[in-house]
């Protein structure tokens, strides 16, 4: 090779690896610049909700305890022992954010590549663009959840998927190409496997999947292409099957301890209820009673109703029982309401169920990248995927976003759960951009018109105002960690913003009232803690806080007649709350009693 063929042969690689690298630095730079927003907040210098269980199970796991003595309950086996591993580096909270902005630049570069291989190099660099700005990507990489694995996962098994088709189609001679592209279906099957420890519901993509790759080996009339060497039916069973081996320890761990074949997690039962009951708005929402500790309030009552102790799956089973009737007695209803989440899929809207991307928008300015948003990329992929309906990858494209669609409707929507549905978008997002540059470029004007209308009219639909925003559960949340530092005065202030905005959130007006009486305010205490009991008479926390203001009143006798509410409570309150409500009436008792002696002598 002359050196002008070498410097050119150089020259062709840097031009081409340069692109993705600017793109690369530009995700982490916006990540940072996050980190540097969000630092110095409450929100983010403690852990709440799902990352403080993941964090007490990522330490049970240092301090040997590796596996739960009951079934997997919450959704994900695989991310405490991400951050095990992470803690035993370091216990700093930003080692693992840190850790999760290098997993998203992967994303984004599989992102990338997804598009090169399904579509073009120039469709690549549109959408490695949007991952890149792509703002709940940067949100979630912040928060200890998980996620931000789920997605690289996902990437990594559409870009597997795509290089063992491309491989096996490739077989030639040898039997090299078809060993390639069976390592490569295997690689597929082990990514999705890891995914689905942390979104169980991608299962269902499995065999879906393993079709589409053994599909691809046979002609218009059956016939096997490129010869009978090449592997197709083997390379799509292997996707199935190694899906399977890979979520088989959790599988066989729940069955070990509960006795029960749950693939991943057991609360799949109580999940579908949730979206699936009477009172049901498609998003996630639980009775009070249940919020403290979902997995063990939702065995008590399955076991109350029941009336016999119940192994994990049996619980789910009761659930999913529960939702079953519920679509049985009110199939009208039940339509309604599947319809509701599927517009609230397909909204604009983030639905939260841990903290509110729209609330800290408000002192994270970078989150307010116009691009990256799904307001923006849905539309766009929606229209690529219609665009490039002849293009080999589509169809996998597709398939994947209806099936996973499929698995989160029967459920609940919150934006964290329908996000691996824009792994697939964003590369469409950057096709369809192509396109309509192509067309621009072409004169090819009424193609142009035609998609400018259609993509109008998917925008219009994608950013309807279905739900309107509310920043009362942040400012809870945000005095529950205030609270927990000890700074009540704050904590107090925070409660109070979020009663202000929301009057009959319940939770703000509890946590007010216990803010208050550390405060020494028990009036103004005592006040929030009945308005809570008024908007939720089975609200047992409440209860008891109405029960100390009083008694701090010397109205013991008041006291225990609130107490006594929790004790004799139909349906019986949580155990431990319980047991709080009869420790507390005996100790009143016995003051009562003394002062009874004492009056008498």
């Amino acid at each position: 090779m002359t050196s002008e063929t070498s410097d050119t042969c150089r020259s062709g690689r840097t031009g081409a690896i340069l692109p993705e690298a600017l793109i690369a630095a530009l995700a982490a730079i916006v990540r940072i610049v996050y980190l540097l927003q969000v630092h110095e907040h409450p929100l983010f210098q403690a852990v709440t909700g799902d990352p403080a269980l993941y964090r007490r199970q990522a330490l049970d796991i240092l301090s040997g305890n590796v596996v739960p003595p009951h079934a997997y309950f919450h959704s994900s086996p695989l991310y405490p022992w991400f951050l095990a591993a992470v803690t035993a580096v370091s216990q700093n909270l930003d080692a693992v954010r840190g850790t999760q902005i290098a997993v998203g630049i992967v994303t984004v570069l599989l992102i990338m590549r997804l598009t090169r291989t399904a579509f073009s190099r120039p469709a690549s660099l549109v959408s490695g663009v949007f991952a890149a700005l792509y703002v709940p990507f940067i949100f979630f990489e912040a928060e200890l959840l998980e996620i931000t694995l789920v997605l690289v996962f996902v990437a990594g098994t559409l870009v597997a998927l795509l290089s063992a088709a491309r491989h096996l189609g490739a077989a030639g001679a040898d039997d090299a190409p078809s060993r390639s592209g069976l390592a490569r279906a295997a690689c597929a099957g082990l990514l999705l496997g890891l995914a689905s420890l942390g979104k169980p519901n991608l299962l269902l993509f499995a065999p879906i999947g393993g079709v589409w790759l053994a599909t691809r080996g046979f002609g218009r009339f059956g016939s096997l292409k490129g010869g009978r060497r090449t592997g197709w039916l083997p390379a799509g069973l292997l996707v199935f099957l190694v899906t399977g081996l890979t979520i088989l320890p959790a599988t066989i761990h729940n069955a070990r301890v509960e006795g029960d074949l749950i693939p991943v997690s057991s609360n799949g039962g109580i999940n579908l209820w949730i979206g699936n009951h009477e009172g049901a708005t498609g998003m996630f929402g639980v009775p009070p009673e249940m919020r403290l500790d979902l997995r063990r309030a939702s065995a008590e009552v399955a076991e109350r109703a029941v009336g016999r102790d119940l192994s994990a799956g049996e619980v789910s089973d009761f659930w999913a029982g529960r939702a079953v009737s519920f679509v049985q007695e009110q199939p009208g209803a039940w339509a309604r309401l599947t319809a509701w989440k599927f517009a609230l899929f397909w909204n604009h809207y983030e639905i939260p169920n841990h903290y509110h991307l729209g609330f800290v928008k408000e002192f994270a300015p970078v989150l307010r990248l116009p691009v990256g948003t799904f307001a923006v990329v849905a539309p766009l992929g929606l229209l690529g995927l219609l665009l490039t309906w002849r293009r080999k990858a589509t169809p996998l494209f597709v398939a994947f976003a209806l099936a996973f669609m499929a698995s989160v409707l029967p459920f609940f929507i919150t934006g964290r759960y329908r996000l691996a549905i824009v792994i697939v978008l964003i590369p469409a997002a950057g096709a369809a951009v192509e396109k309509l540059h192509d067309f621009l470029i072409e004169h090819r004007i009424a193609l142009l018109a035609a998609s400018l209308v259609l993509l109008a009219l998917l925008a219009t639909a994608v950013n309807v105002d279905l739900i309107e925003f509310r920043t009362a559960p942040m400012h809870n949340t945000v005095g529950a960690i205030l609270g927990g530092q000890g700074d009540m005065e704050r904590a107090s202030e925070a409660f109070a913003r979020a009663v202000d905005e929301d009057p009959r959130d319940i939770s703000s007006r509890h946590n007010l009232g216990k803010a208050l009486m550390a405060l020494r305010r028990p009036d103004e205490a005592k006040r929030h803690f009945r308005v809570a009991t008024e908007l939720h008479p089975d609200y047992h926390e409440a209860w008891i806080g109405l029960g100390r203001a009083l008694a701090v009143q010397d109205s013991l006798g008041a006291a225990v007649r609130s107490w006594r509410r929790v004790v004799t409570a139909d349906p019986p309150a949580p155990r431990p709350i319980v047991d709080e409500a009869r420790a507390l009436i005996e100790t009143a008792e016995e003051i009562m009693a003394a002062d009874t002696n004492d009056d008498g002598r």
